[in-house]
């Protein structure tokens, strides 16, 4: 998984801390056969700095001032000392190890960004075991009970494991990389000293609207989040009903060359939706000129006088039974960036509007979203010239 912050100075605190385990007996007990650790340090933006390892609590790490647990610890040992008389005394250690874990699962709770306390079950309800013991999530969640905010993350494998020792890793995709979203409020996919690339989720607004309860948005998260970013870090929007990719800068720099390449039409970007209806040809291209339709905002029309141009690629992915009926996968590449026009393409171009678009479709308590999702989003990095391409699942 990429970083979620600035490593430094968080990066120089890590090797302090191996310099600290080197000469410790818990650095001796570290280097026998499988039993190293990830350890990482959390750097405020008030100087706090924050330390935490992964794995079950053990008094070994009592005198290095690491943050506890994002569970009690009483409870999760009881827990776990019931389970292990009930294992040794039993051959179906496999059934009992599974009820352990839900057991234990129940007790984990982090806190977020946002002030709430998100129990695991809520966010990972499917999570494996040993989620929640990893160093990312037990900092960020500490910093934010505490009232901190997060400068800079750090994480290094210390001692004989899985990982080659005193290397450097980030948050782990398995177990990290589902229950960091609920805690920080953004979804990282990418992210270095210039640009940050998240992943929207549906019914978050882009940027800022008007009334105080449009205030929270991907913009006005990055900028809490990222305390060296600059006042509108985003280039481009996506509705506030689809999900899926976006970029944004943290620098001037990165901001204004990227605005500049997606006004040249230099970025690459594919959509995947689920449309109402069977189409049977396989690929196509719209064409439809739009405007706003200045008497119903913010719909968007199609005009062939007044509207601008807008160009719209398609193929069919799959047909598919959904909801009660046929529907028709695709992949939608916009040649112009028009407000809506993937939506009112598929409406008025194809005559399938995008499922759960209640603008330019219909109202339907069955599907539980707009099925419209940036998936694919391609650019050169606007400082160091390389080449990026981000992909998503489909979340539908």
């Amino acid at each position: 998984m990429s970083p979620v912050l600035p490593a430094d100075p968080a990066r120089e605190l890590c090797l302090s801390l191996m310099a600290e385990l080197d000469s410790s007996a818990l650095g001796k007990e570290l280097s026998k056969p499988g039993c190293g650790r990830m350890f990482g340090v959390l750097t405020c933006t008030d100087g706090t700095v924050l330390k935490a390892y992964s794995g079950d609590p053990s008094s070994l790490f009592d005198c290095l001032d690491f943050v506890p647990p994002a569970y009690d610890v009483k409870t999760y040992r009881s827990t776990l000392e019931r389970y292990d008389s009930l294992i040794h005394s039993s051959t179906d250690h496999r059934t009992l190890s599974r009820q352990c874990w839900e057991e234990l699962r129940h007790l984990y709770r982090f806190h977020g960004f946002d002030g709430l306390v998100h129990s695991l079950d809520s966010v990972f309800p499917d999570a494996p075991s040993g989620t929640g013991d990893c160093c990312a999530p037990r900092l960020l969640s500490h910093a934010y009970a505490s009232g901190k905010k997060p400068a800079s993350l750090c994480e290094f494998f210390y001692g004989s494991g899985s990982f080659e020792h005193r290397s450097f890793q980030g948050p782990c995709d398995a177990r990290c990389k589902p229950l960091l979203p609920s805690i920080i409020g953004l979804d990282i996919v990418y992210l270095d000293s210039d640009i940050v690339v998240v992943n929207k989720s549906a019914g978050m607004l882009s940027i800022e609207g008007k009334g105080a309860d449009k205030q929270d948005c991907i913009a006005s998260r990055v900028r809490t989040f990222f305390p060296s970013c600059i006042d509108q870090p985003c280039i481009h929007r996506l509705d506030q009903a689809t999900s899926g990719l976006m970029v944004l800068g943290l620098t001037d720099l990165a901001h204004d060359r990227l605005s500049r390449d997606f006004e040249e039409r230099k970025v690459h970007k594919e959509y995947e939706a689920l449309v109402d209806g069977l189409i049977l040809k396989e690929q196509g291209r719209i064409e439809l000129p739009m405007r706003l339709d200045v008497d119903n905002r913010p719909v968007q029309i199609v005009d062939f006088e007044n509207g601008k141009k807008a160009v719209t690629e398609w193929k069919r992915l799959s047909i598919e039974n959904r909801y009660g009926r046929k529907v028709t996968r695709l992949n939608l590449i916009p040649l112009t960036g028009r407000t809506h026009q993937l939506r009112v393409h598929c409406a008025s171009g194809l005559n399938c509007p995008i499922l759960g678009d209640t603008l330019y479709g219909k109202l339907e308590p069955s599907v539980p979203r707009m099925m419209l999702q940036a998936r694919i989003l391609e650019f050169t990095h606007p400082v160091t010239s390389k080449h990026l391409r981000f992909e998503l699942p489909a979340e539908f």
